[in-house]
């Protein structure tokens, strides 16, 4: 008897002690151990002498279990001003973009915000610098650094989107067939969470000329995503979090290229 009673005490005092950390855990995202989503794009160039007015729409089907979440639009126009650099500005309309705050107080418990329906207006500015890289073993090689400042007028963040890439291109016969490329998509937080690097997203891609009009192509990498401490976290009193949000990545997409 006396041996059950401690048993009892001892059972009482390990589920107090969790107890706290159970309740930590309660504010906190969770996270699946392994996870792959999808983003088909599609993309429309039109080239006019310096001007190329672009297209471009995209969705991903993400997170866990998958679903057909984030999608954006995104028109404007690149100018090239010398041989090596572009400037662009674009406007985008997305939904489904996950921020920071979307992690609410449900009292009880917490989840996210379902913000498939949630229309954002996004600006943006674009400077492109691309160089050939003769030195390098087999001479067609390029790259670039892509980098882009985002406005998104719905919370006020502002991103900084930095994309160095290097790319070979195959060319038989002196016309490019097939693109081969290494590119590393890294966003800086500029005024919200509490990582500058709020995401990165490595990716290899491979680029096939249909024709001079129709490019197709294919990705995969793997990204990650930095949530921290909500709003509601924030008003609730809990203990501030930083969790990351990691999946392999497969993508597609068909790009059209016309003169007019």
């Amino acid at each position: 008897m006396k041996k059950t009673i401690q048993v009892c005490i001892y059972t009482v005092i390990i589920c107090a002690s969790a107890v706290p950390f159970l309740a930590f855990g309660d504010h906190i995202p969770p996270v699946p151990e392994s996870n792959v989503d999808y983003v088909l794009d599609a993309r429309l160039f039109l080239k006019h002498n310096r001007w190329t007015p672009m297209l471009e729409l995209e969705g991903w089907w993400e997170y866990d279990p998958n679903q057909f979440y984030y999608r954006h639009m995104t028109v404007g126009t690149y100018y090239r001003i010398s041989k090596h650099v572009k400037v662009g500005g674009f406007y985008r309309l997305q939904m489904g973009a996950r921020h920071d705050d979307d992690w609410i107080n449900l009292n009880p418990g917490w989840d996210w915000v379902d913000t498939r329906d949630r229309a954002e207006h996004v600006l943006i500015l674009d400077v492109t610098p691309r160089f050939l890289m003769p030195f390098l073993p087999g001479k067609d090689w390029l790259f670039m650094f892509k980098t882009r400042y985002m406005y998104n007028t719905y919370n006020g963040d502002q991103t900084i989107k930095l994309r160095p890439a290097i790319t070979y291109f195959l060319m038989p016969g002196r016309d490019p067939l097939i693109n081969f490329s290494f590119n590393w998509e890294l966003y800086l937080a500029l005024n919200y969470s509490s990582s500058v690097l709020y995401s990165q997203w490595p990716y290899l891609e491979i680029l096939y000329h249909v024709s001079p009009a129709i490019k197709l192509s294919a990705n995969v990498g793997y990204r990650v995503i930095n949530w921290s401490t909500s709003q509601d976290v924030v008003d609730s009193g809990e203990s501030p979090f930083e969790v990351k949000y990691k999946a392999f990545t497969i993508g597609a997409a068909v790009n059209f290229h016309f003169d007019i």
